[in-house]
Order: structure tokens, then sequence, then C-alpha cells
């Protein structure tokens, strides 16, 4: 880190810092998503899904980005 405790700097931040913040978000989508489909079904069912995929196109872009690192 560059600096003190509380100073960050933006190369700082690594893409699996990037990669675990998409995932919690696609978490946070798919639970909405859950607690939507008792009221409004088919909007549930959707941010479920789109949850989902944004879940699991994290781990995905990692194992990509290790590929191309290796290279």
């Amino acid at each position: 880190m560059s600096g003190s405790e509380d100073d960050f700097a933006p190369a700082d931040i690594q893409p699996i810092g990037a990669m675990i913040a998409v995932a919690f978000t696609g978490a946070v989508i798919g639970l909405v998503g859950a607690g939507l489909a008792f009221f409004v079904g088919d909007l549930g069912l959707a941010l479920i899904g789109v949850g989902a995929v944004v879940a699991l196109s994290s781990p995905i872009a990692y194992v990509r980005l290790r590929r191309l690192r290796r290279s």
C-alpha cells in the first residue's frame, strides 16, 4: 500500500477486488429478486436470473484473467 493505513491509491485495488465486488453485487441482486418473487413473480424471477449471471461471471472472469497473465 502507499502512504499510511488510511490512504489508498487506485493501484492498490487489484482486479480480484473488483471481481469480488461484482460477485457481491450479483448476490445482492439475486436476494432482492428472491424477496420480490413473493410479491411480483415475474420481476423477482428475472432479478434472480440476472443476479445469478452477474455473480457467476466474476469467477469466470477471474479464471480468464489468470490464464491471460500466465501467457
